[in-house]
């Protein structure tokens, strides 16, 4: 049987994140065609990058997976790289602001502007590993495809540029200020192919990285959902109240945003018993308040039962390349309240015949908050809608389909 290895920043049962949650899906589905390496890192906290997993071979569901140890991390050594490496990043950022950098990188495909500090900055990142990339150079030729997930991440960057036309990319990008530095016009143009989640994901890169892009196709992936637990087990477990809003995933500042203070805001002014459940592990400071509910990381079965049992769920954060919160609630009939300033989750609105919603301000998320939950007049509908949209275009046997067919596709 043929060997593939895919490439991630975190991986195992304990993860919840979505491009690792991503992967995983992906790697346990190709076990029954190749034999399958994941090479990843001991950690699951990516703020004080303390380990977790034992370095070494661990095989979860028919996947080896292989972790490595990484150079110890100096965050203030880091943080001081990262501001002394912005000329090229803010170039380019301003001139996709100004809607130019796709007519420029079309004749300019490739920037140098700050490359080496760049490098500099990928190898103080607390994910840098110089023990997976010398393992990568002594058994490259056991792979016959190497998948990257994740554009930032440091293995993801070195892999590809030591094995490019070898490597698949699947970026999970979306419009944060990594995607503009230079060493990324030089991986984006160099590597065999990326295969994107969605069309406004490829839209976005083409715009950064204009025609000189590598080869591109859309193959996104499915949807997973575990049977719930009972509501009674939930209920006494976490202490839940009977009428709650949800948000699961990282409980972290870039995917929470202002949703938190908006709520809180919403209760001030309204006469309801509703309170927020933020599901998964924290990397912020907690909100001391009654009205809101940390249930710590859960089990597929406790996620589950936590969706289905939920008034509402929420997805703040403005960037996503895909969303397998949103598809994960809208797969079980789900009111879902998104961040409209993400053109990924706004495009699922539309494209679902507003099975979701979005909003775009504080007002909106108050006004459209107070809809979902006290005025829709169908459920029903929306739950029918919202389930047909996930069956029309997250199909699992499309999918693996696709990306089975791109790995045969490797000249190695």
């Amino acid at each position: 049987m043929e060997k593939i290895c895919f490439i991630v920043c975190q991986y195992g049962n304990e993860v919840n994140g979505g491009a690792e949650t991503h992967c995983k899906m992906l790697a346990e589905r190709l076990t029954s065609s190749y034999e399958v390496d994941v090479l990843t890192s001991t950690f699951i906290s990516y703020t004080t990058f303390q380990p977790y997993y034992q370095e070494g071979v661990e095989v979860i569901n028919q996947v080896n997976v292989r972790r490595f140890k990484s150079e110890p991390f100096d965050k203030e050594f880091y943080y001081k790289l990262l501001r002394s490496s912005k000329l090229g990043r803010k170039i380019r950022r301003n001139l996709y602001r100004m809607g130019v950098l796709r007519s420029i990188a079309s004749v300019f495909p490739k920037w140098n502007i700050g490359l080496e500090k760049e490098k500099e900055v990928l190898k103080a990142n607390g994910f840098y590993s110089p023990a997976l990339l010398n393992y990568m150079r002594e058994n490259e030729s056991s792979y016959k495809s190497i998948i990257l997930f994740y554009f930032p991440n440091p293995a993801t960057f070195f892999v590809g540029e030591m094995l490019p036309k070898k490597c698949i990319l699947i970026p999970t990008a979306h419009n944060e200020r990594e995607l503009f530095r230079s060493i990324q016009t030089h991986f984006f143009t160099n590597v065999g192919h990326i295969a994107f989640n969605t069309e406004e994901e490829r839209k976005l890169c083409e715009n950064v990285f204009g025609k000189s892009m590598s080869p591109s196709s859309i193959i996104a992936v499915g949807v997973e959902v575990a049977e719930p637990e009972s509501k009674e087990l939930i209920i006494e477990k976490f202490n839940l109240p009977e009428n709650y809003i949800l948000y699961f995933g990282r409980i972290a500042p870039e995917k929470i945003g202002k949703s938190i203070e908006w709520f809180q805001e919403y209760k001030r002014n309204k006469k309801s018993d509703i309170k927020l459940v933020l599901t998964g592990r924290l990397f912020m400071e907690k909100t001391e308040d009654p009205d809101i509910i940390y249930t710590g990381f859960v089990t597929e079965a406790e996620k589950t039962a936590l969706i289905k049992n939920a008034r509402l769920v929420i997805n703040p954060s403005d960037k996503e390349s895909l969303s397998l919160l949103l598809l994960e609630a809208m797969t079980l009939g789900k009111p879902s309240l998104v961040n409209g300033k993400c053109d990924v989750m706004k495009e699922h609105c539309i494209k679902s015949d507003f099975a979701c919603q979005y909003y775009i301000s504080k007002s909106d998320f108050i006004k459209k908050l107070d809809f979902m939950l006290y005025r829709i007049e169908d459920p029903k509908a929306i739950a029918t809608k919202a389930q047909n949209y996930v069956k029309a275009n997250y199909d699992w046997d499309k999918i693996m389909g696709k990306l089975r067919a791109l790995i045969e596709s490797s000249p190695y």
